[in-house]
């Protein structure tokens, strides 16, 4: 009778465990290729999204994907009105307050110029497009300092685009990405990187504390996917597949 009742009583909790949906902000207009975000078909997919759908099913859990500004998203993070986000310590305002995944994929940024123009001295007020909202801890105190000019963007793709147009001397872009949209979107367009400032980090899932007993089976699932090259694929199918299109 006890062990029908303990048997029970794991049964409801594991149910009630899982009757939550892992509520997932998603910053627009997207990152890709990590996240991209079809405003048509209200459908979100990318490297990341194909990661949580592949732990999902293995956890028996479902992802509910809420749509913010990346500053909103991570204060909705904190506050609890949603679980989880892709963000790295580095560029959280409060890390302290979040518990996060292992490394999933790192990755690198980069100050780019055009490849036609001379690299400028960093200094004397240059401008540099960045992204509205994301914090760059190698940058900001310079920002500060008005050694360099920050011009704010509302995607990446229009970063791209500012610099393209000669409206910004520099733009500061995770490499992958940069990758990515100039294939997809500047056939043309020849970068250079320059290696001041550059700052060297990984992709992670940050996790609202209430979600701390999940860490262990998704670190976990990335080691797993990461060892059988699964994770290689992934990323080599949206950054190569995808910019080809």
């Amino acid at each position: 009778m006890y062990a029908r009742l303990l048997l029970l009583t794991v049964l409801c909790f594991s149910f009630a465990l899982n009757a939550y949906p892992l509520r997932f902000a998603v910053y627009e207009p997207g990152f890709p290729p990590f996240i991209f975000i079809d405003d048509q078909q209200k459908d979100i997919t990318g490297i990341v999204p194909e990661l949580l759908t592949a732990f999902s099913q293995q956890q028996q859990i479902t992802i509910e994907y809420v749509m913010d500004n990346r500053k909103g998203g991570e204060q909705r993070l904190y506050e609890g009105n949603v679980d989880a986000m892709l963000i790295s310590p580095q560029w959280a305002k409060h890390a302290d307050q979040l518990v996060f995944s292992n490394a999933i994929l790192p990755y690198d940024d980069y100050l780019f110029h055009l490849a036609s123009a001379a690299p400028k001295a960093l200094s004397g007020g240059r401008s540099v497009c960045t992204r509205q909202y994301y914090v760059y801890p190698t940058l900001e105190p310079h920002f500060a300092a008005g050694t360099l000019l920050r011009i704010d963007a509302s995607s990446q793709h229009a970063q791209l685009k500012m610099l393209a147009n000669a409206r910004c001397d520099y733009a500061y872009l995770n490499e992958l990405v940069a990758h990515w949209l100039v294939a997809r979107y500047f056939p043309d367009l020849q970068l250079t990187s320059i290696s001041d400032f550059k700052a060297s980090t990984s992709l992670q899932i940050a996790l609202h504390p209430n979600w701390r007993k999940h860490l262990p089976a998704l670190n976990q699932f990335i080691g797993e996917k990461q060892k059988s090259g699964e994770l290689k694929a992934i990323v080599e199918g949206f950054v190569f597949m995808e910019s080809e299109q």
